[in-house]
């Protein structure tokens, strides 16, 4: 658990993240546990904070053409940190070998979702270690393969979940992936808030199953909620324009490929409502 190198960010960017060392719960490959890096950003103000763990997506966390932080992570970052959170992104890829797992289709990907569950953990555990951290309002945010990542975070049924003996206290998917989550048996439930944000014309990762997986739960009076934004497509949050991707071959269009890009409308109220969510379970 080591505090290491600053990391730089994009120019303009007004928060330089520490680069950090800590163990996941997961054993990559071997009997020794696999020790995950992450980047810590800290708000302004006196310690100690309530945080935010944060999961990237099937491309991972730092942009193979830069080396930097993807700019949908920071600024997310940034928006939590001026809300005086501390944020914790965890890079599940590099530490085992892998840059990216959006072309690779679902059953050849070395990692699972049950992998993003134990770095959740291993995470969370770091954390509650820090005295600079409150230790009872630390949340869970996450994007696509990392949106499902935080959404399993909050699964009672999990194996991460119960060896752990800790607890998120709130998460956020964006646009993740339902199918798994919605099919698997013990059945999912949430022993926590969990706020899901879904493009309606998502064909990278349909509604559909988020849709089921609510309804379900909040038949069993758990706290899930999702919202569904009009027009929007998978990953509605970024700045760069709609386009189709052809490389991935786990849409639902096969070799038709998935659209991907902004929907500004959907973006600025996702943002007020992560706003709205977090400050209700974190303040």
């Amino acid at each position: 658990m080591l505090g290491g190198a600053m990391l730089g960010v994009a120019q303009g960017e007004p928060v330089q993240p520490e680069q950090l060392r800590f163990p996941s719960l997961d054993k990559w490959k071997g009997d020794q546990a696999l020790t995950l890096d992450g980047y810590l950003f800290k708000p302004a103000g006196a310690a100690p904070f309530p945080a935010v763990v944060m999961f990237h997506g099937c491309a991972g966390a730092l942009s193979v053409k830069t080396g930097r932080i993807t700019s949908r992570f920071t600024n997310m970052a940034h928006l939590l940190n001026e809300m005086g959170y501390a944020v914790l992104i965890v890079d599940s890829f590099n530490p085992r070998g892998v840059s990216q797992i959006c072309t690779t289709p679902l059953a050849d990907r070395d990692i699972k979702n049950r992998h993003r569950i134990r770095d959740a953990y291993g995470a969370l555990q770091y954390l509650n270690s820090r005295p600079d951290i409150v230790t009872d309002k630390i949340g869970a945010i996450g994007f696509s393969h990392g949106g499902s990542g935080a959404l399993s975070a909050m699964d009672a049924t999990s194996e991460a979940y119960k060896r752990s003996g800790q607890q998120f206290a709130a998460a956020v998917a964006l646009y993740p992936g339902c199918g798994w989550q919605s099919r698997k048996r013990p059945e999912f439930s949430a022993y926590g808030p969990l706020l899901i944000l879904a493009g309606e014309k998502d064909d990278w990762t349909p509604v559909a199953p988020c849709r089921d997986l609510t309804t379900r739960s909040q038949q069993r009076n758990e706290p899930v909620e999702l919202i569904v934004y009009e027009g929007a497509y998978h990953a509605f949050d970024s700045e760069n324009e709609v386009y189709v991707r052809k490389n991935v071959p786990n849409g639902v269009n096969g070799q038709a490929g998935v659209h991907v890009g902004a929907n500004p409308a959907a973006r600025e109220a996702a943002y007020k409502r992560i706003r709205e969510f977090f400050r209700e379970h974190l303040s």
